[in-house]
This record gives structure tokens, C-alpha cells and sequence, in this order.
């Protein structure tokens, strides 16, 4: 079965999308940042320690979320582009990396109150260019919009199970939609909040980013 990563800067969505994933009746588990992946260790270490949550990873996949933020290697997306590739080398042809991206204003509101955290969005933008393009780069990673899945997750669910190679029935979407998160259910309006918030005055262009994606679920 599929071995999942998920990649995303910070508060972009990753949770949100890990526990989703859980809910999905064909996996069996996602660790929450454990950083496996980046510890310097072979493909066997890291599948006995999948193996341990998961027995049967014939019939269940796994996988991992890690998200970026603010270490010196994240500025040029060299961290997580590293563990990435380690990721679909030790996997192969059941490996897929899934990337969310969420509007930079937006993910630097998000847990920081009601200031914009511009050190969060300094690294952001000079970071995901080039994750970006690592992803473009193969076939077995993709991208999901974070506005788009959490206003349309009927519509983008099933995109994402099918990249995933898992079951894409509409009772499972269903179930999925309607699973309880760590912030509730799937909350359309958290998809460009920042619009909405009167003490943000920035301006980002987030359609380069948007426009620069070639593998969008």
C-alpha cells in the first residue's frame, strides 16, 4: 500500500489534512511529526517503526507529516526537499508526497493572534518556489490548495484518495468530511481569513504560486 508524506510550511493545513487522511478506512496510521524520514537511518529502520503502528502494510498504508518553518535550512527549502526525496527513494513506486499550500498571510495569522508573523512569512516565500518546483519535478507529488479543500472537500477528497491510491467511494468521502478534527469539522471559512481581518494590511500575490503548480489535485 501507499506510503504518504505529507509537506506543508507550518499552520498551513497539514493536521488538518493528517487527520483526515486517519479517518480513511485504508490507512492505518500517520505519524505527527516524528521526523523518521530525517533521521540518518535505512529504509528498514524506518519500516520497522511503521510496522509497529501498521502490522499489515500490504493492505494499510502509512506515512508521515512533517511541516517547515523557521530553521536556517527551511529559508531555501533545502530541509524539506531533502527528506522529500529520501522519502520517495526509499518507497519507490508506493511513495507519494502530498504538499498543501495555504495563502502566507493566512498561515502567518494562524496561531500567532492577532499580529501577522512576518519572520513566518519571510521564510515562507523564499521557500516555496523551490518546493514548489521539487514538486512539479515528479509525478509521485502533488499539491492541494488549502481554500479549495476546506470549501469543497467533496470535490477535492476524492482527487486526493485517488492520487493516494486509496478508495474514493462517496461513503467514504462522507465519513471523511464528517470526522471530527482537532479545530472542529472541515471550516470553510478559515479559506482566506485574513480578508476578513481589518488589522491586516499586507499584500501578497498568492496566484504565483497557484499558477506555478503543475501537479495540483
Amino acid at each position: 500500500m501507499t506510503k504518504i508524506l505529507i509537506i506543508g510550511f507550518r499552520h498551513s493545513g497539514t493536521t488538518m489534512l493528517m487527520q483526515l487522511l486517519r479517518s480513511h478506512p485504508q490507512v492505518g496510521w500517520i505519524e505527527f511529526e516524528e521526523s523518521y524520514i530525517e533521521f540518518d537511518k535505512p529504509r528498514k529502520w524506518i519500516l520497522m517503526l511503521a510496522k509497529k503502528k501498521v502490522p499489515d502494510l500490504k493492505n494499510y498504508a502509512w506515512g508521515e507529516k512533517i511541516p517547515w518553518a523557521l530553521r536556517e535550512n527551511d529559508k531555501q527549502g533545502e530541509r524539506v526537499i531533502k527528506f522529500s526525496k529520501k522519502w520517495l527513494k526509499f518507497f519507490r513506486k508506493d511513495a507519494r508526497v502530498l504538499h498543501i499550500l495555504r495563502h502566507p498571510i493566512d498561515v502567518a495569522l494562524s496561531g500567532s493572534g492577532d499580529k501577522v508573523a512576518k519572520k513566518e512569512i519571510k521564510y515562507m516565500m523564499s521557500s516555496l518556489p523551490k518546493v514548489i518546483d521539487f514538486v512539479n519535478s515528479n509525478k509521485r507529488c502533488a499539491t492541494v490548495l488549502y481554500e479549495e479543500l476546506v470549501t469543497n472537500p467533496e470535490v477535492f477528497l476524492p482527487s486526493i484518495f485517488n492520487f493516494l491510491k486509496l478508495k474514493s467511494t462517496k461513503k467514504i468521502v462522507n465519513k471523511v468530511i464528517n470526522t471530527p478534527l482537532k479545530f472542529g469539522k472541515i471550516n470553510s471559512s478559515r479559506a482566506y481569513a485574513h480578508l476578513f481581518d481589518s488589522s491586516t494590511n499586507m499584500e501578497i500575490d498568492y496566484d504565483i504560486f497557484i499558477n506555478r503548480l503543475k501537479h495540483k489535485l
